[in-house]
């Protein structure tokens, strides 16, 4: 599923950026395109979900590394 219409990033190619270390929706756009501005911006709130579900989901260790 296309999560940026406007560059053609998938839902998978955003996750990927996430997951190799993208923690702002600008880095995600660095990385894939999606939600660089080129277009409506529709899928920027999209994109600061799926880091903040990526984020909440991991853990703190004791010297505060995130780790999946």
């Amino acid at each position: 599923m296309y999560v940026c219409i406007c560059a053609a990033a998938t839902e998978e190619q955003v996750q990927l950026c996430i997951t190799a270390g993208a923690q702002t929706a600008k880095q995600v756009a660095m990385g894939c395109g999606a939600g660089k501005g080129r277009g409506c911006g529709l899928c920027r709130d999209r994109i600061k979900s799926m880091i903040e579900n990526h984020f909440s989901s991991c853990e703190v260790d004791e010297v505060g590394q995130i780790s999946a």
